[in-house]
């Protein structure tokens, strides 16, 4: 599946090229590290020791892969691929097996390169928290392992779903700290929204147990959140805030802002409506003198959206859920990271995740919360077909943010109803294909799997059959070939917004880095800029295009290094000045 972290061994091979200009640290990832190997007999218990805790931290995190026989702070492939000599792969893999509590059974691969004999050292994804039998616990952060003591095994274990905070019962809570107003929205609650069948048909305390809010042993946290009194919830659950602002213009102030601190329950409906009341309709015209009106957000999508961020969000962390509206978009960043290995790169395909899993239950049992996993499917559709950008997730350690377009493209918007109207359903996969290529002139099959985060040969029967149904139209044949939108669609149905031009700023950061470092990933530029996986590709591309850049590598693998002009091979020496003084 793509989500999985794990690399093929073709995939670590196209990435051992850039050693060559680029140390092997700048290639690791929190599911990638490279380690050297020396070939002494008196140092293979202390090296033994050091991979069982690297071993140990990435089954901590997300599992994923060690290359071993490649040395970090080298210049060129060369110095730093210098192998593990006859090294016993077998061997190695029983000292990790009985060196880890629980016992890690790992795989391990040889990779047979021109410099030496590397070892692909594959780890699953832990289903408990790991050590090592001299009691080393460590956690893989970004490119770093460290160590896991205290809040950060408490976090570790939040994370893994081995802990929820929600459905732990509070001391001294009790009935007198539940609002009987909210007890009475979470029954109107579940009549509108069709909830499990004879939930209103209960009692109070009947309700209450059957949604394990109260159990034999008390009060739940989740029941505070839901239902809590505002003296309960000042006691309990004092980060239990949403902050909503409504900015104008591009600066940071704005000129309007709540701050709400009620039952989760109540805050829903409140931030409903104050997205509504801050936002429009444009008007689409269809064939046949008829109107569409697109909102620019949809209530249904700022509640799902609003509901994953107070849903999944990390009540360790003494910080507020933000919703934030903007001229073109609205964010709505959550407290904590993605948990049990989702990540802001595969969440549209990974299976659903719970941090909080009595709270998801709780809501969607009363029917607010579909546990399937198709909410976030349902965001990318309804956005699409309202002829907007798809949203995107960014995510770091600390937050998620999910940014969901406000602006709509009417062309795009008329044709995705013209061919609804027409009995020509376009699948979500459809949409993000034909709406990307708005924005790019062609798709090859590798950016195509990027775009759907799907595998490549999924990503080449989509664009297939949009080729049969008349959406595309090839250049090229064979696993080369390029799509581009057929004829009839730039004709008749839209053109595409006009390719914005890149910031001079943006661009001399983004050419700095690259200077910099050697090479860059469209993680860096989303980092750096702030821009949706989309965006950030199509910036690369047109960088790339132009000369500046070269892309090495495919897929999630992609990196870019220097182009021609970047490295003052082009003829136009006025560009590179303005280059050089970026």
């Amino acid at each position: 599946m793509y989500y999985s972290p794990m690399r093929s061994p073709e995939e670590i091979r196209s990435l051992l090229p850039q050693l060559d200009g680029s140390p092997a640290d700048s290639l690791e990832s929190e599911t990638l590290e490279f380690k050297p190997w020396i070939a002494a007999p008196d140092a293979r218990k202390r090296q033994v020791r050091t991979l069982r805790e690297a071993v140990v931290a990435i089954a901590n995190a997300h599992g994923g892969i060690v290359v071993l026989g490649v040395a970090d702070q080298k210049k060129t492939r060369a110095e730093a691929i210098q192998g593990v000599g006859d090294l016993d792969g077998e061997g190695l893999r029983r000292d990790i097996y009985d060196g880890t509590d629980p016992h890690i059974l790992v795989d391990i691969e040889p990779l047979e390169e021109p410099e030496g004999r590397l070892l692909v050292i594959r780890i699953p994804r832990g289903l408990g928290l790991h050590t090592t039998t001299e009691g080393v616990a460590r956690l893989r952060v970004g490119k770093e392992s460290k160590p896991l003591t205290g809040s950060g095994l408490a976090q570790a274990l939040l994370n893994r779903g081995s802990l929820d905070l929600t459905a732990e019962t509070v001391p001294g809570a009790g009935r007198a700290d539940l609002d009987p107003e909210q007890l009475e929205r979470l029954r109107r609650v579940i009549a509108t929204e069709r909830g499990a069948p004879g939930l209103t048909r209960l009692s109070d305390e009947e309700l209450l147990q059957a949604l394990d809010l109260v159990t034999s042993s008390g009060t739940t946290r989740a029941a505070i959140l839901l239902l809590g009194t505002p003296s309960a919830l000042a006691r309990i659950a004092p980060n239990n805030e949403v902050i909503f602002t409504r900015h104008t213009s591009a600066d940071t102030r704005y000129d309007a802002r709540r701050d709400l601190k009620s039952p989760l329950l109540r805050q829903l409906d409140e931030l409903e409506e104050l997205v509504m009341a801050h936002t429009g309709l444009t008007t689409v015209a269809l064939e046949g003198l008829r109107d569409l009106e697109v909102p620019d957000v949809s209530r249904w999508s700022a509640r799902e959206g609003i509901l994953n961020a107070v849903c999944h969000r990390d009540w360790f962390v003494s910080q507020s859920v933000l919703v934030t509206l903007h001229p073109d978009r609205l964010e709505i960043r959550s407290p904590g990271g993605f948990v049990g290995g989702v990540t802001a790169d595969n969440v549209m395909r990974h299976p659903p995740v719970r941090r909080n899993p009595l709270l998801a239950n709780v809501l969607q049992a009363v029917g607010l919360v579909n546990r399937a996993g198709l909410g976030v499917d349902r965001l990318h559709e309804e956005s699409l077909r309202a002829g907007k950008h798809p949203p995107h997730y960014d995510d770091a350690p600390s937050y998620v943010r999910l940014v969901l377009p406000t602006r709509t493209d009417p062309d795009f918007a008329a044709f995705v109803a013209h061919e609804r109207q027409g009995g020509r359903e376009l699948a979500l996969d459809d949409l993000l294909i034909l709406e990307a290529l708005t924005r790019s002139a062609d798709v090859d099959r590798w950016t195509a799997a990027v775009w759907l985060r799907v595998e490549e040969a999924a990503a080449a029967e989509r664009l297939a059959s949009l080729r049969e149904r008349g959406y595309l139209k090839p250049v090229g044949r064979g696993r080369g070939a390029r799509y581009r939108l057929a004829d009839r669609l730039a004709r008749r149905h839209w053109t595409g917004p006009a390719r914005p031009e890149i910031d001079p700023a943006m661009r001399g950061q983004i050419l700095q880095l690259v200077i910099d470092r050697g090479s860059i990933t469209n993680a860096d530029v989303r980092r750096l800029t702030g821009l949706s996986r989309f965006r950030a590709l199509d910036l690369l591309q047109t960088l790339s295009a132009d000369g500046l850049l070269r892309m090495t590598g495919r897929r999630r693998g992609a990196r870019y290094v220097a182009g021609p002009r970047l490295h003052g091979n082009d003829p136009r020496p006025a560009d590179l000045q303005s280059v050089a003084k970026l």
